[in-house]
């Protein structure tokens, strides 16, 4: 092996497909994980594969390449070592091909190969390029930056083409906009296989296509055209929400029965061998126009419905993303605002109690203190006697006040305790008969749980005092290995999930998101002669 030789290749193999500046670099991202290239020249070899989303330079009696440079001088590999951009590199790529100086071998199957992302490899080195009109033309779709395969189910497509194309006994082809193969027939058209294995025959195949597609384009109606290699393709136009993004072409056919000579030459421009070709024609079959205006009307009829219904599902997954987000964020702010609301009840609370009913408790002493002293007046000690009662109810209004915002028995003594407290001072001051029923011990629960539990109580138990006419009220707590179960039941009026004037119920929404909070869920049973509010929290052990 000569040593300069594999100096010059190695270091080419390096600048092109390892370095992060090579002018190539777009057509080397497109490439899939498993791809390798391979590039030689009289003296040596060097080869790059690529993992993990980045290539690596291998030894080449390694890997089994999709495509092979073979340069015939070594004064060619140093004219690729200077290229700055993509486009220079197509430009000298093909003029050096043409010139017989540098050998492209395309390896492998075709779809295999565009599976790897070898088209947008093409692409990306400038050796396939729609031509500036088409660019054009295109550049205004709505859906250009929607992948083809977010809407479209490639999975259904290959059934749907390989069907068809047992049926007719054409080979189909599905291509976006950019003339990508996005799904081909697995049977039909060999002769077409044979003239897309040489890099001319892809090219002038794409160039083809890319005819076709602008004229679909222009008119968003199906046609019948004759390509580059003098075959009858029809083409039908895949549109979604008003828009084309793509195509389903059919080849195969032949209006005569083949010339021999034509395509022994163009075998011979296309540097393929013609044997294989001509003996491929003999498989051709040859049509009326009628019979492919048939099949192109069956192909157009599938593609509208098919990319009608794919739309349609599309358009409804955006929806439903867009719509769980923005469940999420409300969600996200309703747990934010209550864990403000909580501490600032909290601190309220803890004012009312430590500073205020401390104060209104000395000036409570004061008064006795007053009131015990001798020679006060019988009327000075009316008024103080009063003075302290107004202070004794106030205290008592303040210790509910602030059981109300904050219970501290919650934090003390856990909920169940709360719940006794609350519905004692419930019964006190209402005439409806609250009684609390419990099943099981309350054991560990997550403070979060205790305080949203409490919460939904207190709800619930606001809306039997405002709105039942209920004249007895239960709550229910209950634990098992299941989890916690919450119920407040009425024997009222009962109630629908809306107000009469159709708005919703903010204190029931408040409750359900209490309950998805902590990872329950709140149901409600109305009847006529009452209703419950149930929570169940699933707990781990």
């Amino acid at each position: 092996m000569n040593g300069e030789a594999q100096r010059l290749l190695e270091d080419l193999a390096e600048r092109l497909f390892v370095s992060t500046e090579s002018p190539i670099r777009a057509a080397v991202e497109a490439l899939k994980d498993g791809a390798s290239i391979k590039v030689c020249a009289p003296g040596g070899c060097a080869a790059g594969v690529k993992r993990e989303g980045r290539v690596y330079l291998v030894d080449p009696t390694l890997v089994k390449p999709f495509m092979e440079l073979h340069f015939l001088d070594l004064s060619d590999v140093r004219t690729f070592g200077e290229v700055r951009t993509a486009r220079e590199f197509g430009e000298t790529f093909l003029s050096l091909v043409r010139a017989g100086r540098l050998r492209l071998e395309i390896l492998g199957p075709f779809m295999e190969l565009w599976n790897l992302g070898v088209g947008r490899f093409l692409m990306g080195a400038q050796l396939l390029s729609p031509p500036e009109e088409y660019r054009r033309l295109i550049e205004p779709l709505r859906l250009r930056d929607i992948a083809f395969t977010e809407i479209l189910d490639v999975g259904y497509l290959q059934e749907l083409v390989d069907e068809l194309a047992r049926i007719t006994g054409v080979r189909l082809w599905v291509l976006d906009m950019d003339c990508m193969p996005v799904v081909v027939s697995s049977t039909g058209g060999e002769h077409c296989q044979l003239i897309i294995d040489s890099l001319e025959g892809v090219m002038r195949c794409y160039g083809s296509a890319v005819g076709g597609l602008a004229e679909l384009r222009r008119s968003m109606a199906p046609r019948v055209r004759v390509c580059h290699a003098g075959f009858i393709c029809f083409d039908a136009p895949l549109v979604l929400g008003g828009e084309m993004v793509g195509m389903i072409s059919g080849d195969a056919s032949l209006a005569d029965p083949p010339d021999a000579e034509k395509y022994r030459k163009l075998a011979e421009e296309l540097g393929i061998d013609p044997v294989p070709l001509l003996d491929s024609l003999k498989k051709v079959r040859t049509v009326r126009l009628e019979e492919v205006e048939f099949l192109l009307s069956v192909v157009n009829a599938l593609a509208r419905s098919v990319t009608e219904m794919s739309y349609k599902q599309f358009v409804n997954k955006r929806l439903n993303r867009e719509l769980e987000q923005k469940n999420f964020e409300l969600r996200s702010l309703f747990q934010a605002v209550t864990e403000i609301q909580e501490r600032e009840r909290a601190a309220v609370a803890r004012d009312l109690h430590d500073d205020t009913g401390q104060h209104l408790t000395n000036a409570l002493l004061n008064l006795e203190m007053a009131m015990g002293e001798e020679g006060v007046p019988e009327e000075a000690l009316r008024r103080l006697r009063s003075a302290a009662e107004s202070i004794s109810q106030v205290m008592e209004k303040l210790h509910d006040l602030s059981a109300s915002l904050h219970p501290h028995m919650l934090d003390d003594l856990g909920l169940l305790e709360a719940l006794r407290n609350l519905v004692r001072r419930l019964n006190a001051d209402h005439p409806i008969d609250f009684s609390l029923v419990v099943r099981g011990e309350e054991g560990e629960l997550p403070a979060e749980v205790r305080i949203n539990l409490y919460r939904i109580a207190q709800e619930a138990l606001a809306n039997v005092v405002k709105h039942s006419g209920a004249t007895r009220a239960t709550v229910y707590f209950g634990r098992d290995g299941e989890g916690v179960d919450l119920l407040v039941t009425d024997n009222g009026k009962g109630f629908s999930d809306h107000a009469e004037d159709g708005k919703v119920h903010l204190g029931l929404v408040n409750m359900r998101e209490r309950a998805s909070q902590v990872g329950g869920s709140l149901r409600i049973f109305s009847e006529e002669k009452g209703a419950t509010v149930a929570v169940h929290i699933p707990l781990e052990d």
